[in-house]
């Protein structure tokens, strides 16, 4: 391990190091959730309706696959449940983004891929290491 410019820290680090993963797995997935939410509650026909103006037919079916994708992997991964298994459609949901607005740039503010490679790259952490010590998998003492 490398030694730390200011060591005093070490005991800091050590302190915040159980909190750090599951809370990076809690905002993300509350995050994707709060972006599903408005898919499947909100208003899922215009959802569905800005789906078919960018070629996704039937529109409304890819508004409650993406909707759901969002919302039902998004509480599944804050909570730390099924983990894994959540987090294969969410990365093919964040692939397809990537992919969609590739043609845009790299930045977010013109609608660029950095968000969706940015929220790909930590689901994709959790594909690989799973839900982790503090998740509903660990509790029940199952992964994939």
């Amino acid at each position: 391990m490398a030694q730390l410019i200011v060591p005093a820290l070490a005991r800091v680090y050590d302190a915040l190091r159980p909190f750090t993963e599951p809370l990076i797995r809690a905002v993300a997935g509350a995050s994707l959730a709060a972006h599903g939410y408005p898919k499947l509650f909100v208003d899922p026909t215009r959802t569905g309706e800005w789906f078919e103006s960018i070629g996704y037919e039937p529109g409304l079916f890819w508004a409650v696959l993406v909707g759901l994708t969002e919302f039902v992997g998004g509480l599944c991964l804050a909570l730390g449940l099924a983990t894994r298994v959540v987090a294969v459609p969410i990365l093919i949901f964040l692939a397809t983004a990537i992919v969609y607005h590739w043609p845009s740039g790299f930045y977010w503010n013109v609608q660029g891929f950095e968000y969706p490679l940015f929220w790909a790259i930590v689901v994709l952490h959790f594909l690989v290491h799973g839900g982790g010590s503090c998740s509903l998998d660990r509790w029940f003492g199952r992964e994939v």
